[in-house]
């Protein structure tokens, strides 16, 4: 693990990019709405059931990480939040994400509008998962040694 001189925050590799800061999951809740900041701690109780994780708050958003940032909540609106999931494989047979990045088909940003706790459902679930296990650096292939 590499720990950044100036935050102290940890990360997997060296000088991971990141934003440096002393920020708070309360500065990122002051002055929002109770039903969307209520929504955001269910968010957070339905992903601890699939497992531990750190949370990384910066300015405009709060990173969920294990040994690599897996998820964030980038936006809490009047009604709803923004979420995505880091995945590594694109996802476009469903109607879970309105939006895909890719990041040079090394891993694709899958990003999700959540009203209410209903949206939290089984195949989000499924894809939360996998994006754990990302988090967790499933994906990265281990070398063999003779």
């Amino acid at each position: 693990m590499w720990t950044c001189p100036k935050c102290h925050h940890q990360f997997f590799n060296k000088n991971q990019s990141h934003s440096c800061g002393s920020y708070t999951v309360d500065d990122f809740l002051a002055g929002k709405p109770e039903k969307s900041a209520g929504l955001f701690n269910f968010f957070l109780s339905e992903y601890r059931r699939i497992g531990p994780f750190e949370l990384h708050p910066v300015k405009t958003r709060v990173a969920l990480l294990t040994k690599m940032r897996f998820c964030s909540v980038n936006k809490i609106a009047a009604d709803h939040i923004d979420i995505h999931l880091v995945l590594t494989s694109h996802f476009d047979d469903t109607l879970c994400f309105y939006k895909v990045d890719n990041l040079a088909n090394r891993f694709f940003v899958h990003h999700a509008r959540l009203y209410n706790r209903d949206d939290v459902t089984d195949e989000l679930k499924k894809y939360m998962a996998l994006a754990y296990e990302v988090g967790n650096r499933a994906h990265v292939k281990s070398k063999k040694v003779d």
